[in-house]
This record gives structure tokens, sequence and C-alpha cells, in this order.
């Protein structure tokens, strides 16, 4: 389900040439962070994919952008726990992170700008929307929705900021003047109290540029699993029996038949 627009920022605001000196000291700059409160209201624990939809700039402008300018964490009962956030394959103005909330609990997921890396040059701007899901989950031999209803949340999105001199960390620091900014944003849905509908259990489709390690680590061994002793043709009747969930095409099988016979992997692929 789509939640709110976001805007995170390191920026100035307001053009500092061209003010006169007297009004340069409330021409400050900004670091602004989203910020979406859920309550997860079932009886149940709950694993939860959130996306960032960012509105790319044109031309390419690396300040406009979350990829190595912001991180994401989430807070359940006040510890902050980082969140790998990452471009959705095939998507490069989606970004996303997976989380858990335990039943009944409550937890904030926070967008943030790196500090101080943003604060230089300090022209952080990226805004976009969120959207929130119910991933399936990944159980042999094949996924399952987490719920068998839709999964009842309460969402509260908000923009928190934090004004800063434009000169700040300065060498001849000044007695810091800083001021923040709160409050929430429009919920997409009116209200906040809101279902989610878990997304159901479709089979994997292959894919050869993700296969291609794993497979490498299943012939070297290095895999954390049960049987790393195994010799190949043990592991081969492991890979077959995880790649049975798989939705297989003639393409795919014969691109992934390639790669296992690179890798001295004793099996081939193919549809009954």
């Amino acid at each position: 389900m789509e939640v709110s627009t976001f805007e995170i920022l390191t920026a100035p605001i307001a053009p500092v040439m061209g003010i006169p000196p007297q009004l340069i000291p409330v021409a400050r700059r900004i670091v602004q962070g989203y910020f979406l409160t859920i309550s997860n209201l079932e009886a149940i624990d709950l694993r939860y994919r959130i996306e960032f939809t960012v509105s790319l700039p044109v031309p390419a402008d690396p300040n406009k952008i979350l990829l190595n300018n912001a991180f994401l964490v989430v807070d359940v009962e006040g510890t902050n726990t980082p969140i790998a956030l990452t471009q959705q394959p095939g998507k490069p103005n989606v970004y996303r992170g997976f989380f858990t909330i335990p039943a009944h609990k409550t937890a904030s997921v926070e967008l943030l700008p790196i500090l101080p890396k943003t604060l230089t040059p300090g022209l952080l701007e990226v805004r976009g929307y969120v959207s929130l899901f119910v991933p399936a989950r990944s159980i042999f031999p094949k996924p399952v929705p987490q719920s068998k209803k839709p999964v009842k949340v309460l969402l509260n999105p908000e923009i928190r900021g934090t004004f800063l001199p434009n000169d700040f960390p300065s060498d001849t620091p000044t007695l810091p003047d800083f001021d923040q900014i709160n409050y929430t944003l429009a919920i997409a849905s009116g209200k906040g109290l809101n279902e989610i509908t878990p997304e159901p259990g479709k089979p994997i489709t292959i894919d050869v540029p993700i296969v291609t390690p794993i497979l490498e680590e299943l012939r070297n061994g290095n895999l954390d699993l049960a049987s790393l002793e195994a010799d190949n043709s043990e592991k081969a009747q492991m890979l077959v029996q995880l790649l049975a969930q798989l939705d297989a095409n003639d393409v795919n099988l014969k691109e992934l038949n390639t790669v296992m016979d690179k890798f001295d992997i004793p099996v081939r692929m193919s549809r009954s």
C-alpha cells in the first residue's frame, strides 16, 4: 500500500548570495529525515518491506538520490537497528528494506541523511513516495503468505528536521543556534488504521546473475549449510531441492545449465 510522500534534505533554507549581512544568521540550513511509526496490531510477528520510490533528477544528480546519501533504521524498543537499503533490481528509482515488528509492538522506521558526509556540499534533496508491503515467507516448496487475511497496522508518517548555522561545523564556532521542526504528513489512505493484503506465494523466477555467486559458493563449499562436507553429487542433489520451487522457462533453464556446467555441478535442469 502507498503510505505518504517523503523528503529528506541537507540543504540551505535560503540562498546566502545577495543577503544583507545582518540577515545571514537567519539564512540557515536544515537536516531533515522521514519517520514512519508502525503499530503491528496482529497477534503474530510480521515481516514488512518498505519501498522508497524516488523522483529521479534529469539530468542525473548524485545529490538527489538515496544511494550513498541516506541510511535506514528501525527502532522497536528503544534501540536503532540498521536496515540494508538496497535498489530494487531493474528499478533504479526504487529503494527498499526489510524489517520485522513483533506482535502488538510499535516501531519507528527512519530514513535519514548520512552525516557528516552530506553536510558538504550540503545540497542533498531527495523526494518521492513511500509504500509498505507484507511479503511472502520463503517456505519450501514455494513462498506462502504470512497471513490468510489482511493485516492491520496503525501508521503515522512524519518529517523531522533540525536547523543548523550555515557554517556549522566551523573552525571559529559561535554560540550554536539550533531549532527543530516536526510535522505529520498526509496518509494516502486518509486514515491511521489500515489493512495490508499480504503478498501471495509465487514461484521464484530464475535470475542467473543472482544465482551465479550462490552456485560458486556451493561448488566451493562456502555456503552456511549443514552439508558443507558434501561431495559434488550431494551438493547437486541439494541444489535441485532448492531450485525445485523456481518458475522455469526454456531460456532460463538453458542459461542456468550453462552456469552449472561452468562450475562442474553434475546436474541438468529441464522441463518435464
